[in-house]
């Protein structure tokens, strides 16, 4: 996982970057915002990507 920072009028945007799953639980959403809270960002971007399995359900 990769978090690349951007800035938009004074608003620090962390854009999470991964060739994989990272929130498969709440728990993990909620981890993933306390940490770029912790880290002085406002906002995060996600790129969602289905998974070929997921599409099937």
């Amino acid at each position: 996982m990769e978090i690349k920072s951007h800035e938009v009028n004074s608003i620090k945007i962390a854009e999470i970057v991964s060739g994989e799953i990272i929130i498969k639980s709440a728990q993990d959403g909620l981890d993933l915002m306390g940490n770029v809270y912790y880290q002085g960002f406002d906002k995060v971007i996600l790129h969602e990507k289905i998974s070929p399995l997921n599409s099937l359900i």
